[in-house]
């Protein structure tokens, strides 16, 4: 599993420049309405999923992430736009803005990252020059044009994958994986609707999480003719989806239906929301045929669940309640998440037991939590002082003479001590000792 050891924020909106050291296991964000604890979930997600390429919005930051075969740490920059911010946030449209114009939306910010493995060993350093990418170090010399990277929405993880090709190819694909869902699991139920969001919809998706999976057909002679491989997966999509659609899926038909048995994610919704069973459901939205590559290609979407009731009777997800929705949501959300889990107020609309349930589902991956709610606090434990100061991340403002500044830190040593001291006495809970001692 990837984890994310460290962030140092030079300089990002107006957030105080800082140093974050995170646990391997829950990180719980406090602090009031409006201290920037989305703020920080959204800039997880963003280095961690996409690469921080948003137009106008500068950044500075420093690294570290961990993985079983080695790491990947550096300095990760903005290029400076040639416009003043005012004016471009008017600009009508960044479609027709390219790299020849004033500004690229999806200009590649200035790198310097070092890369180490473990097995087999070698260590190189991967940066941006003016018209290239390069990996230089032990049996790691190449490079490529600038160009390749240009318009990526999966800026980090494509640098790691292409840096760390001395791996077996499944250790590669499952990095790469790790990092392309780690999207931030909204309070209410936006995570929800893109889920089940139409291809077709016109509506504004954050992040395009719909499901999109495209599928080929080889039709020529060779020794791939009558396969039919996925060869493409965008939006959020579990592993075990596309892992039933390969086994029970040998042919191209108008719609794909799986139970759930074959699905984690719709198992365990079942078993909680106390039904009889589930299924799942995916159309055949566009079919086209390419003759260069002699294939016929196929594209899968518009997810939608039915499920039944002990009774018999059947009805569609949107029926669910509330809470319903947000726990289906953040299932399937895990099952497309092996590393990561960037939650915001997680126990929104969500039963005790149900919370109990989700943090016991997150398991080893690492988790990036908000919560208002001290309900979540009491499903955390700890070791040691150290521990405590890892997991927790303190988030307040301050005023800057007319506009307020952004402060996040880690506790300090003495708040560490005083919080797990009175955590050993077992009297009370965690919420309360954070409150009581002034930390939250």
């Amino acid at each position: 599993m990837v984890k994310l050891k460290r962030l140092t924020i030079h300089r990002y909106r107006n957030v105080e420049p800082c140093e974050l050291i995170f646990s391997d296991r829950r990180n719980v964000l406090l602090g009031p309405n409006g201290a920037g604890k989305t703020t920080l979930l959204s800039l997880i997600s963003k280095i961690l999923r996409t690469g921080l390429n948003d137009p106008g919005d500068p950044f500075s930051i420093e690294l570290e992430l961990t993985f079983p075969q080695g790491s990947l740490s550096g300095t990760i920059a903005s290029r400076e736009p040639k416009v003043e911010r005012a004016e471009l946030l008017n600009l009508p449209s960044m479609a027709g803005v390219g790299p020849e114009g004033v500004y690229a939306a999806h200009e590649v910010p200035d790198f310097q990252l070092a890369l180490s493995l473990s097995e087999p060993r070698a260590a190189a350093s991967i940066r941006r020059l003016t018209d290239r990418v390069v990996v230089e170090g032990t049996a790691l010399e190449r490079q490529w044009p600038l160009v390749n990277f240009q318009h990526s929405r999966r800026f980090l993880s494509g640098l790691l994958l292409l840096a760390t090709l001395p791996l077996e190819g499944n250790l590669r694909a499952d990095l790469s994986l790790d990092l392309k869902n780690a999207c931030r699991f909204d309070e209410s139920l936006d995570t929800f609707r893109a889920i089940i969001a139409r291809q077709d919809d016109d509506g504004s998706w954050k992040d395009d999480l719909r499901p999109l999976i495209v599928r080929t057909k080889f039709t020529d002679h060779g020794p791939l003719h009558g396969e039919i491989l996925t060869i493409l997966i965008e939006g959020l999509v579990p592993k075990t989806i596309v892992d039933a659609l390969e086994v029970d899926a040998p042919e191209i038909t108008t719609s794909y239906s799986m139970n759930h048995e074959q699905l984690n994610f719709l198992s365990e919704s079942v078993r909680l929301l106390g039904l009889r069973s589930a299924m799942a459901k995916m159309d055949l939205i566009d079919k086209r045929v390419r003759e260069d590559t002699r294939s016929e290609h196929f594209e899968l979407g518009n997810l939608k669940f039915w499920f039944t009731r002990r009774d018999g009777s059947i009805f569609q997800d949107q029926h669910l309640s509330y809470g319903q929705k947000r726990l289906l949501a953040f299932l399937y959300y895990l099952d497309a998440n092996p590393s990561f889990v960037i939650a915001d107020e997680l126990v929104n609309g969500l039963h005790h037991a149900w919370i109990e349930e989700c943090m016991t589902a997150i398991g080893d991956r690492q988790a990036f939590l908000t919560s208002q709610n001290p309900l979540l606090l009491d499903y955390m434990s700890f070791d040691s002082a150290e521990q405590v100061k890892e997991s927790f991340i303190l988030c307040r403002t301050q005023a800057d003479g007319d506009r307020e500044r952004m402060i996040w830190r880690n506790m300090t040593d003495d708040e560490a001590d005083m919080f797990y001291r009175a955590y050993q006495v077992g009297i009370e809970h965690v919420g309360e000792i954070l409150r009581t001692r002034g930390l939250w």
